[in-house]
């Protein structure tokens, strides 16, 4: 028999890999802290729980992804958290965290009788809706091969990389080569409008040589839609600060990227790597996040 599932984290990219478990061939049971992101997987077919520890009791697997370690040490340790469901006993963590809380975090879930596998992706909510997110993984691989198949429903790339923390610092190494390319589409489009280039055909054009770039593609993409949210929002408000043109509707927004450039900071110093390009990416963000309010 197929395990049934259980997704805790239902925002902008949680909902769309959730929303692909039932069509994966999969019972599903949801929850979220504000109960109306759970209408529309309820109404395509999923049960939603009164509370984390409610789910976990109708569950074998846990999926999370949320925003932050305390959002995750409350849905599992809290009062009614998914240590107290009784049932479930893998807990498969989407979420994007720091590696090093990540390893005791996961001695603690299994001091507490259950598993754990941190699993953050790359891809985007698109990524997400389409299932072709990658997904690198932390833990067990007899675990791994147990959630491996849940995975595949979001994911068309799941790779062990290690113990636990390993898929988290893989998804920073991920983080850190986004944050380059982020910086430098702002810097490209900036001197090439300015000169007159017509940026929008620039992924064309460069496609099949050393600069090819898939983010570049997807920013475009995204551009030519009119679609401003996630990876291209946030590329818009740093061109915005290079040009001397920041968006005041964005102060205070940055946090996702500023949390993850932590997190890479903080990396860094724990094992002695310099970090220039993310203390850049960095500042860059903190223009946006904290200008003064004209």
């Amino acid at each position: 028999m197929k395990p049934v599932v259980g997704y805790v984290g239902l925002g902008d990219i949680g909902a769309p890999m959730a929303g692909r478990i039932i069509p994966g061939g999969f019972d599903l049971v949801v929850w979220n802290r504000t109960a109306s992101k759970m209408a529309a997987l309820a109404e395509a077919g999923a049960k939603a729980a009164a509370s984390p520890a409610d789910l976990a009791a109708q569950c074998d697997i846990v999926c999370l992804c949320l925003d932050s370690f305390e959002a995750n040490e409350q849905v599992i340790f809290g009062d009614n958290g998914i240590v107290h469901g009784g049932r479930a006993k893998l807990i498969v963590d989407n979420s994007t965290l720091h590696p090093q809380k990540v390893r005791d975090f996961a001695a603690r879930v299994e001091a507490a009788g259950l598993r754990y596998l941190d699993a953050p992706v790359s891809g985007g909510s698109h990524g997400a809706r389409m299932g072709t997110l990658a997904i690198m993984v932390g833990g067990d691989a007899a675990d791994l091969e147990i959630a491996r198949p849940v995975l595949m429903t979001y994911g068309n790339r799941v790779t062990h990389m290690g113990g636990h923390g390993a898929g988290m610092a893989t998804k920073i190494c991920n983080q850190i080569l986004l944050f380059g390319v982020m910086l430098a589409i702002a810097e490209v489009h900036t001197m090439g409008e300015r000169f007159g280039v017509q940026v929008d055909s620039l992924p064309e054009a460069l496609a099949g040589g050393f600069a090819d770039s898939a983010v570049f593609k997807e920013f475009t993409r995204a551009r030519r839609a009119g679609e401003d949210t996630n990876m291209t929002w946030h590329i818009n408000r740093i061109m915005g600060a290079y040009q001397g043109d920041i968006d005041p509707a964005a102060r205070g927004k940055i946090t996702v990227a500023l949390k993850d450039a932590g997190i890479a900071q903080d990396l860094g110093r724990i094992v002695g790597a310099p970090m220039p390009l993310t203390a850049l990416f960095e500042t860059m963000c903190s223009i946006v996040h904290n200008q003064k309010a004209s």
